[in-house]
């Protein structure tokens, strides 16, 4: 066997490694961003993809397992929000009573708003009305600034 075929079977291997490296980083990149959007229940205000409990590792480990299956996105979110509830979901689903964590937070900026637009309407009324003063009161601080 001449080098040539020697040269182009190793150029051939070393390709489909590099592919295959490639492929593996993709699937990698696409478990973390996925168990990015998971909770972990260990671990507080952690995602699975932040947390090196033994349980994110496993819950990493079965979305991989899930995308080598071909499973999309919103199966791999659907098959831990069935096993664990919304909760297990760092965004939780607007519907029910999650609609309230969406909603909550609008409706108490908006009243915040408007209880300062009155404040400030009342307050600057409130500094362009003279002063009345007792001509009496007036005398006395008057004299009181003089001495």
């Amino acid at each position: 066997m001449s080098p040539r075929p020697l040269l182009l079977l190793a150029l051939l291997a070393l390709l489909m490694a590099a592919q295959a490296q490639e492929a593996a980083s993709q699937l990698e990149a696409r478990t973390f961003e996925i168990a990015a959007q998971l909770r972990c229940p260990v671990c507080v205000s952690e995602s699975v993809a932040q947390s090196s409990s033994p349980t994110s590792i496993q819950m990493r480990q079965i979305v991989q397992e899930q995308l080598e299956q071909g499973r999309s996105e919103a199966q791999i979110l659907a098959f831990f929000q069935e096993r664990y509830g919304d909760w297990i979901l760092l965004e939780p689903p607007k519907r029910g009573l999650y609609l309230l964590v969406w909603i909550l937070p609008l409706v108490a900026a908006l009243v915040g708003l408007t209880a300062l637009v009155v404040f400030v309407r009342r307050w600057t009324r409130a500094s362009k009305e003279p002063i009345e003063v007792d001509e009496s009161d007036l005398k006395r601080v008057r004299d009181a600034l003089a001495d």
